[in-house]
């Protein structure tokens, strides 16, 4: 995903074209230090529903809900509001990287997908792969007689 280029524009232009799939690494954010140490993962990608917590910038400190993830790895937050002129409000976009996760979308019943990543990540099954028996290469020497 590193962009070999020096040019800022290419460099913006990689970023706006990234692949979904590439996407979703980009707009991974560091998760609080109490559900690091409950789940044991750092960070996690961005998903709406999630509350989050502002750590830089004009709103720090204030916490939220994400209402919306935009292409440009920013994120609309319920809490943070701006006023215009004529009296309306509107929710800017915060980039990802000023962004904490403090509570789980559906953090009761958490959906299959973002689970197992989580269990992928944590590194909890390690013990279980260390235990079982290594699978050697070659021929098994069971069938060569």
């Amino acid at each position: 995903m590193k962009v070999a280029s020096k040019k800022p524009g290419k460099q913006r232009k990689a970023l706006y074209t990234h692949k979904n799939h590439q996407r979703s690494r980009l707009n991974s954010v560091r998760v609080a230090d109490f559900l690091r140490e409950e789940y044991g993962v750092k960070k996690l990608p961005l998903r709406v529903g999630d509350n989050v917590r502002v750590c830089r910038g004009e709103f720090k400190d204030f916490e939220g809900e994400i209402l919306e993830i935009l292409k440009n790895h920013r994120a609309k937050i319920k809490e943070c509001t701006f006023e215009r002129t004529d009296g309306t409000q509107f929710y800017p976009g915060i980039h990802v990287s000023n962004l904490i996760i403090t509570k789980f979308y559906k953090e009761k019943k958490m959906d299959a997908y973002r689970a197992r990543m989580i269990e992928r990540k944590s590194g909890y099954n390690l013990e279980e792969e260390i235990t079982a028996p290594k699978k050697q290469k070659g021929k098994n020497p069971d069938e060569v007689a």
